[in-house]
């Protein structure tokens, strides 16, 4: 069986819906289809994709390594704006490709964009979304720095209002576009883009955050989260197998001290 437990309960649950509407009985009272997925339950048990996160510090060497701008690729400069808008914003792929020059504003210290297409996670009454990147005292991680010589470069080539555009072709890219450029950085950066997506640069930028001390509720504003729930569950990971090690060998000298 190639399904996971959580995919055929997603099935499960249509089909009981469907027939509910029909006047059927529902799915979840049958008793051999209860056993079937406890069966698949302790076949394939839901695990999290990720029992720990990348490690940023190699994504933030390999992008301050591509300094100064003008020395850049077109390529490389689209790479680095893209990685640097993932790790600052905490967005999904979906959110940065619908980011629109047409929407965009500068203030003396950062740069604001207003989404108003619809968004995976829009709900009625909450069609618009504002992204908001402000600047870094390091000029090669500087997202707003890095962005007006993006803007500056890309300025004569255009072929669409979306921010981020296609260094061969200069016109939009898609979601799948993006996640392929990220998933190079991370590629560029040492780390293994088979184990890690590029939906890794969610989890990697808000978990290093709340590690350094930053409150929940600016995490959840900045990624667009609306309950905790969501970050801890899905995002919240350790930066390193060695740190879940560490924590380990504290736990167990701690305890087995404890005699003294």
């Amino acid at each position: 069986m190639k399904k996971s437990y959580s995919c055929i309960n997603t099935y499960k649950c249509a089909v009981s819906q469907t027939l509910a509407s029909f006047g059927n009985i529902q799915l979840v009272a049958n008793v051999v289809i209860s056993r079937f997925m406890k069966g698949v339950f302790n076949l394939r048990p839901p695990l999290p994709r990720y029992q720990y996160t990348c490690d940023l510090s190699k994504v933030l060497h390999y992008l301050s390594n591509l300094f100064p701008l003008e020395n850049l690729s077109l390529k490389s400069l689209t790479l680095k704006i893209a990685a640097l808008m993932a790790l600052c914003s905490a967005q999904r792929t979906q959110a940065l490709v619908n980011l629109s020059i047409d929407n965009m504003s500068f203030d003396t210290d950062s740069v604001s964009f207003l989404i108003t297409s619809l968004m995976k996670t829009a709900k009625p009454g909450q069609v618009t979304q504002t992204v908001i990147f402000k600047k870094y005292d390091k000029q090669e991680l500087c997202p707003v720095f890095t962005l007006k010589r993006y803007l500056k470069v890309t300025e004569n080539h255009r072929k669409a209002k979306n921010l981020l555009i296609s260094f061969k072709t200069f016109k939009k890219v898609s979601t799948s576009t993006l996640a392929r450029w990220l998933k190079n950085v991370l590629l560029l950066s040492g780390i293994d883009a088979d184990q890690f997506k590029a939906h890794s640069f969610r989890g990697a930028s808000t978990s290093a955050a709340f590690m350094s001390g930053v409150t929940l509720n600016d995490i959840m504003r900045t990624a667009n989260w609306k309950s905790a729930k969501t970050f801890q569950k899905y995002y919240l990971r350790e930066t390193e197998k060695e740190n879940i090690h560490d924590h380990t060998s504290s736990f167990i000298n701690t305890v087995l001290s404890s005699n003294k």
